[in-house]
């Protein structure tokens, strides 16, 4: 009888153990990602504020992003905050100026859509330039954005809600 506790303690801390080291292995990814990003342009903006929440100054709602090298060669948008792919936080039927800022050596063009259908884009972002441009989500809901040159490693999710 001690034998099957004794074993039932055995897998129990072995599943335990497993949980800790997938959920080490799931976090380290993100900051190893941040950690080893190229350190060729700034990423950095002087704004702030995150750009997973709009900032409000005066009326106006602005969102910054920025093109972020990774040393493989790997593209990901970076807001403010240095979050990876942020998710956007937006309020329906209000004016959003979205500013990128471009500091690789290729191309990016933001796009801004819903199941497959293009809703804005920021047109080609070329290297070491920036670009801005206006969003107005008309309706509540969920979009994406994605690079058009990069669209596996560059996206993420905006939510539209109401206020």
């Amino acid at each position: 009888m001690e034998s099957a506790t004794y074993n039932r303690k055995i897998v129990l801390t072995c599943a335990v153990l497993s949980i800790l080291i997938l959920a080490l292995g799931y976090t380290s990814h993100f900051y190893f990602q941040s950690l080893y990003a190229k350190k060729g342009g700034s990423t950095k903006t002087t704004e702030s504020k995150s750009a997973s929440t709009s900032s409000s100054t005066n009326g106006n709602n602005s969102i910054a992003l920025n093109a972020l090298e990774l040393k493989n060669e790997t593209y990901r948008w970076q807001n403010t905050s240095e979050g990876i792919n942020p998710p956007l936080h937006l309020v329906a039927n209000t004016d959003y100026t979205i500013k990128i800022k471009n500091p690789t050596d290729t191309k990016h063009e933001l796009i801004i859509g819903s199941n497959g259908t293009e809703l804005k884009t920021s047109k080609d972002i070329l290297p070491g330039k920036n670009r801005e441009f206006v969003f107005n989500a008309n309706s509540t809901g969920m979009l994406e954005y994605h690079c058009q040159y990069h669209p596996d490693t560059m996206k993420g999710i905006i939510y539209v809600s109401g206020q």
